[in-house]
């Protein structure tokens, strides 16, 4: 019985501890881009070539394969962002949202979209 509740202990422990590859929520601050041009696009306007680059442009170049949504933060930290659907909308927009981090896949989920912000 001792050993039992030792190893319970240890597991509820590792849990709220958490692990380097656990998921964190945080809320962030940054910029929705593509995952060709990342930081480029840390600036308001351009947000239809965002979107044509998170999705693929193969209709325009054959070379234009989809880059996917990322958020760039605003001290440069590139993000994939797991749920895009949350975010579109607000591509080449400075917005601030609460999201679960994945830190061994450099990727985030959108759990609630805060806002937008005014750019400085």
């Amino acid at each position: 019985m001792r050993n039992a509740a030792a190893c319970t202990f240890a597991m509820a422990a590792a849990v709220v501890m958490g692990s380097p590859s656990a998921q964190t929520t945080t809320r962030l601050a940054g910029w929705v881009s593509d995952g060709h041009c990342t930081t480029a696009h840390m600036k308001a306007g351009g947000a239809a070539c965002v979107r044509k680059c998170i999705a693929g442009a193969t209709h325009v170049n054959p070379e234009w394969t989809p880059g996917g949504m990322v958020f760039v933060t605003e001290d440069k930290q590139v993000w994939k962002v797991d749920n895009a659907d949350a975010l579109w909308g607000y591509e080449s927009q400075l917005v601030e949202i609460d999201a679960e981090l994945n830190r061994e896949r450099r990727s985030v989920r959108v759990i609630r979209f805060v806002g937008k912000k005014s750019v400085r």
